[in-house]
């Protein structure tokens, strides 16, 4: 019966998790996915791109949360292992600017994950 409580693998789609609500391990809603990235070195996905606060895009801010803070997808939120508190003191991005080298070191940095090679 071991069989029964494997997890099923699903493959899913960027447009399956774009708009998603993000919530910490509490289930405090963070914001929501506006995008993911892929690292253009390696072709792995590295980032959720997270939106928070604002109405209809004014007043949003903009963090970039490690794919490895995912600890699962369902029911359509995003669960992360970090807290709102955590993902809003993060360096914000700044959506016009391509991301630097620097900022995702920064940003590993500040979740406390090592930096991908």
């Amino acid at each position: 019966m071991e069989e029964a409580h494997e997890r099923t693998h699903v493959l899913l789609t960027p447009r399956d998790l774009v708009h998603r609500a993000v919530t910490d391990p509490d289930n405090h809603l963070i914001g929501y996915v506006r995008d993911l990235l892929i690292d253009e070195v390696d072709w792995k996905l590295r980032f959720l791109h997270v939106t928070v606060g604002g109405h209809l895009g004014i007043g949003d801010k903009h963090f970039l949360i490690p794919i490895e803070a995912v600890e699962r997808v369902s029911g359509g939120f995003v669960t992360i292992d970090q807290s709102r508190e955590k993902v809003q003191g993060a360096p914000e991005l700044d959506p016009n600017i391509l991301l630097q080298p620097d900022l995702r070191r920064e940003v590993y940095d500040y979740y406390g994950y090592p930096v991908p090679a």
